[in-house]
């Protein structure tokens, strides 16, 4: 894993925390409305981060397998 895949991770738990902490009424200075749509959007995007930084490294990996297999097809028949 580099650096940006373990940033995107970090950030979309952050995010998602920091969602279910306004969802669940923490700061009291804001009005319960706002805290609760503010609190949603931010569960959603951390959500969305976090499936979204997944599926593009397990596309990555796909790939990285898929050129592996194209460079051991082309060994097999240039020893033929």
């Amino acid at each position: 894993m580099n650096a940006a895949v373990i940033i995107n991770y970090v950030t979309s738990v952050l995010t998602f925390f920091i969602g279910i902490i306004l969802v669940s009424g923490y700061f009291s200075q804001l009005k319960n409305n706002t805290m609760i749509v503010f609190g949603i959007v931010l569960i959603i995007y951390g959500l969305f981060r976090f499936v979204n930084t997944t599926y593009k490294v397990n596309q990555q990996k796909m790939s990285d397998k898929l050129e592996a297999l194209k460079s051991e097809r082309d060994k097999l028949f240039k020893g033929k």
